[in-house]
């Protein structure tokens, strides 16, 4: 069961130096110099051949990594399943050191490989996330980007894009927000990039849109060092922020007195009216893939999911496994409000954080959003198999007596918003499999976002 609990968390990183906003692009046959390095060090880790991993980094990194070489490969297989080799890579400046990102392909998903090195070409920062590498594209010639700060005052500056139209007016605003887990400005997942797709494509319809880099993602290792890590909850890890970035596009001068507007995506969806009811007071908001359920109950869902599957391929001992788990799982989470802090503290919920989790209990996201009646447009994809139609349709019996509710489904697309075209894959391969494909975000769902805010921006 360790090995399934960490697959479906999908939270596993190793961190050793944070994730720093990208500032600029390496000639390539440095790159191809820096992608030689990068593989050798990936041959050392695979073999477990901790003195040349370690002589190949600097004395602090060493010094970190000293007696855990041997283990990295063994975890990170056993969230990942076989190895099956390298895939796209990228070479970026940040923060003034070089920074080599390569997707490593396994059975069950991708992993992004990161390695950070000084002017000696020693590693000084070496971490694996869950994900691919975005295949580079060209931003529309009709659209600029310029570089935003998003600055809570927490003393976790994150840095974000604004993009706007070169030409024509822009009718109104919109904030980005992103699902759980540390995720960069683009929402990258795999080979898709959502929220680079949405900034590009509305912003090409008059609307401003500003995204940035979770705080997760940018200090996930200052994050967890603090002393105060075991009690972050949603309110640090996404809202301060996006109630951050909510006024500081509204201060933009080319927004004066125009509406600007909140789209969450997955937990972005869920935390809207509580960022709204935080201080963000958006003109309204777009839901892509939200819920009105508990996180823990989607996870249940989704582990329940992975059971069925290894049911019918004749796995019956692991899937009854998973159902007990599930079962055992979801007895603590219907206590989670009962908990006491010592309790939420030092246990898990689905092998997520009971003290996250319990915070979360106080967010009834359909309340609150019957409680302020401001706009709403939820969207979702029929084939989302990670937050199902079952949302939806809540969302919809939820919201019901709301004063100014939209809701469209959209057949064939996935939680990625997305129309992936292939075979039906096994749900712990939507990363490696589905999600590697690239699947842009339609014209259809730009247009009826674009034409919803535009409605209220008249």
């Amino acid at each position: 069961m360790t090995k399934t609990r960490r697959m479906l968390c999908l939270l596993l990183t190793f961190l050793l130096l944070p994730m720093l906003p990208a500032s600029a692009q390496i000639a390539p046959d440095r790159t191809e110099q820096l992608y030689g390095l990068s593989l050798q060090l990936l041959g050392h880790i695979r073999e477990g051949e901790e003195d040349k991993v370690l002589a190949m980094m600097d004395e602090t990194t060493s010094a970190a990594l000293k007696g855990q070489v041997p283990a990295i490969w063994q975890q990170v297989s056993q969230l990942g399943g076989e190895y099956l080799g390298e895939g796209v890579y990228r070479s970026i400046i940040q923060n003034g050191y070089e920074t080599l990102e390569m997707t490593l392909r396994f059975a069950n998903m991708t992993l992004v490989q990161r390695a950070v090195f000084d002017a000696q070409d020693r590693i000084i920062g070496l971490f694996f996330t869950p994900g691919a590498v975005t295949p580079p594209e060209t931003m529309p010639d009709t659209v600029r980007e310029t570089p935003l700060t998003v600055d809570a005052g927490t003393g976790y500056p994150l840095s974000g894009l604004m993009t706007t139209p070169k030409q024509g007016p822009m009718t109104a605003g919109l904030v980005l927000v992103q699902g759980s887990g540390p995720s960069d400005r683009d929402e990258s997942v795999a080979a898709n990039a959502p929220f680079r797709d949405l900034a590009w494509g509305l912003a090409q319809r008059g609307i401003a849109v500003l995204r940035y880099d979770k705080r997760t993602f940018t200090y996930g290792a200052r994050i967890a060092q603090s002393p105060d890590a075991a009690k972050i909850t949603a309110k640090e890890e996404t809202v301060e922020d996006a109630v951050a970035a909510l006024n500081l596009l509204k201060a933009q001068p080319a927004l004066d007195g125009k509406p600007v507007f909140l789209l969450g995506h997955s937990l972005g969806g869920m935390l809207a009216a509580a960022i709204g009811h935080a201080g963000g007071d958006p003109a309204g908001y777009v839901l892509l893939g939200g819920t009105p359920r508990k996180l823990w109950e989607l996870s249940a869902e989704q582990n329940l999911t992975m059971a069925q599957e290894l049911e019918d391929g004749g796995d019956q001992k692991q899937a009854a496994d998973i159902r007990a788990f599930v079962a055992a799982e979801t007895e603590k989470g219907k206590r989670l409000a009962d908990m006491t802090d010592e309790e939420a503290l030092t246990t898990t919920v689905m092998g997520l954080s009971s003290w996250y989790l319990r915070d979360l209990e106080g967010v009834d996201a359909a309340q609150l959003h019957m409680a302020d009646g401001k706009p709403l447009l939820a969207l979702h994809g029929e084939n989302d198999r990670q937050v199902s139609m079952t949302d939806y349709n809540l969302w919809q019996e939820q919201l019901k007596d709301h004063p100014d509710a939209t809701f469209i489904a959209y057949p064939g697309l996935n939680h990625l918003f997305g129309a992936y075209q292939g075979e039906p894959v096994p749900f712990s391969q939507l990363v490696s499999v589905e999600y590697a494909q690239r699947t842009p975000i339609p014209e259809q769902v730009m247009n009826d976002i674009a034409g919803w805010i535009d409605s209220y921006a008249e």
